[in-house]
């Protein structure tokens, strides 16, 4: 996995827990509970690392799943208890 495809790969898993996604640039996507748009978080990866606006740093490149899976309970997501499983969602 390269830089390009990480903040992919993390959308995926974003949406695969119920929360909305929009790819703000190549680097950087905004989060969204779709139940309470309130709760939400631009996330950027920096020097291989995961970080939201705040500066706060949710995990590394290559832990996609465990990122998602912070991001998920911190906005209170409905799927932030039990991730679904994305390999055979293709």
């Amino acid at each position: 996995m390269d830089a390009t495809t990480a903040p992919a790969i993390l959308a995926e898993q974003l949406r695969a827990r119920g929360l909305s996604v929009i790819n703000a640039d190549g680097q950087t996507i905004s989060v969204t509970n779709p139940l309470n748009t309130v709760l939400a978080e631009a996330i950027a990866t920096c020097n291989g690392r995961y970080v939201t606006g705040w500066g706060y740093e949710l995990g590394e490149t290559g832990d996609e799943a465990g990122t998602a899976q912070r991001l998920a309970f911190l906005l209170g997501a409905p799927g932030g208890n039990c991730p679904r499983d994305t390999a055979t969602r293709r």
